[in-house]
This record gives structure tokens, sequence and C-alpha cells, in this order.
């Protein structure tokens, strides 16, 4: 049945009609409109441990409290071992110079004056067993002798006392080259931790006269 419409709301009907198909078609017409209308997406983000998709910061990736891109990364630190600690003082005669050491293997080197001129003297801490280090000096040396060793105690520490001589073939810092008529004289001294190595190189006359004051310095060891 048709709906019978008073002659004063007629007006205002035609005008609301007027009204709304004219916003239709604007919507209809522009797509700039719908555009507007639809939601907007979040920002792309990448997964944990994945690249960031192209045009996407890769600040806007991180994970809360992430430490900034822009801030250097923080230096991995070593805490020092119970053997990097020295615990053995020694006192070296005051007849032998203090070099330089040409490696950072040693903690001190000593230029010892004698008559068949000047031997060195190393002081070293490492790894390794007395018997796998005497071996190894021993194969520094061509022709050599019959070596020499003797064991005792001084202050609780095992001592190892070796010598050898021949043509010293150079070590891994020594004198380089064949140096006949030199001689080794070491002392192994095996505390806490690794153990020590007192190691003397040089010509044969030199070695021997300094034995003395060598031995000197190993008696008075003392540990920390």
């Amino acid at each position: 049945m048709p709906v019978a419409v008073s002659s004063r709301l007629a007006p205002i009907a035609l005008v609301a009609a007027i009204v709304g198909a004219g916003i239709f078609a604007v919507f209809r017409s522009d797509p700039r409109a719908a555009a507007d209308r639809a939601p907007t997406s979040p920002p792309a983000v990448a997964a944990p441990g994945r690249e960031a998709p192209a045009g996407v910061d890769p600040r806007a990736t991180l994970p809360a409290n992430h430490p900034s891109l822009d801030s250097p990364p923080p230096r991995a630190t070593v805490a020092p071992t119970p053997d990097d600690t020295p615990n053995l003082v020694w006192t070296a005669p005051a007849a032998w110079a203090v070099a330089p050491n040409p490696s950072t293997m040693r903690l001190a080197t000593y230029k010892v004056p004698g008559p068949g001129g000047e031997a060195e003297l190393s002081v070293a801490r490492a790894g390794g067993s007395a018997d796998a280090n005497i071996e190894r000096w021993l194969g520094q040396f061509d022709q050599a002798g019959k070596d020499t060793r003797t064991e005792n105690t001084v202050r609780g520490m095992k001592v190892t006392i070796v010598e050898v001589s021949g043509t010293y073939l150079g070590g891994m810092t020594g004198a380089q080259g064949n140096h006949p008529g030199w001689s080794l004289l070491a002392a192994i001294v095996q505390g806490k931790g690794d153990p020590y190595f007192f190691k003397m190189t040089g010509p044969t006359t030199t070695v021997r006269a300094a034995r003395p004051a060598f031995d000197g310095m190993v008696d008075a060891l003392t540990p920390k």
C-alpha cells in the first residue's frame, strides 16, 4: 500500500535525497576518498633473525630494550685465571743487564757477560711437562754432548736443572743461525700453577762461568 507523505515533509525529503545522491557520486568517482576510508596497515616488521624488508628502517625491527644500532659493540672481557698471576719472586745478579723482551711469552730477559762473549737468560712461564720441554731444548742443539739433569727442592718447589753443550741452532726467540761451542743451562721450577723456565744460552765458557750466580739465583727463589 502506498504511504502518504505530508506536504510539509516533502521538501525536506527531497533535499535529503539530493544530498545523499551527491555524496554517493563523490565517493564512487574519487578513488582517493575510498583510500582514505581503507584501514591503515601497520609498518612491516621483520621477524627476529631476518633482514628487514626493503625500505623499512632496521631500527623498527628491534625488540624492546635492544641496544641502539648506533652504539659500538661491547668489548669482550676475559677474567684472568689463577695461573696468570705471578707467584714467584727472583732476583737476578747485579752484573746481569736487563734487556727488552723480544716476545710477549717472556717475563724477563737478561744479558749475561762472560769470558766467551755475552750469553742470554730468559724467564718464561708455560705449560707442559719438564721432560717435554727439556727434549725440545735438546732438539735446538746439533752434535750435543750428553746432557746432565739434577733435581732438588727449593722452598717446597721442585726444581730441575739441565745442562747441555754443542752447536746451538737457535730457538723461537733466541739467537738465530748455528753457534758451535755454545751451552744451555736451564732451571724448571714447578710450584703452584704452570712452571717457570729460567733458560740461559750462550758461549760455553760464559755459561759455565755464570753457573755459580745462576745457582745462587735459583736457590733464592721465593714463592708468593
